[in-house]
């Protein structure tokens, strides 16, 4: 393992940058973040359905699958297959991953914003 150097986050801003493909996942990734916690929340704010509320992060969970199920995982898939086929340089590739571990901390801070609105949707839902 390489600690970072300034090459390699120079190396990320050459080319283009995926927008779309790191706000996809920085969403996502907020709302695995976010999902047990806000269940738990709910719980405490409806005292009464406790026991309904914390064990519904599922819902949550099961909503930020789909999502990378379905908008993520095809487009990296696409990506490294590009790669090995040649048809996309590796840096290139490599760039890309770096985007995305960087949208997952992204996602990390955003899950703060998106805790009281997620426990809040889980109250309604199962209100």
């Amino acid at each position: 393992m390489k600690r970072p150097t300034v090459s390699m986050l120079t190396s990320l801003f050459r080319g283009a940058i995926p927008k779309r493909l790191i706000t996809l996942n920085m969403t996502v990734t907020a709302i695995y973040t976010t999902g047990v916690v806000s269940a738990l929340y709910a719980s405490f704010l409806w005292p009464a359905q406790g026991t309904t509320m914390s064990m519904s992060s599922g819902l949550i969970n099961g909503m930020a699958t789909v999502l990378l199920t379905l908008l993520i995982d095809p487009r990296l898939a696409v990506l490294s297959e590009k790669t090995l086929r040649g048809e996309l340089p590796l840096n290139r590739m490599n760039s890309m991953y770096g985007w995305m571990i960087i949208s997952r901390l992204g996602g990390t801070l955003l899950a703060q914003l998106l805790l009281v609105p997620l426990a809040f949707w889980l109250g309604w839902i199962m209100g």
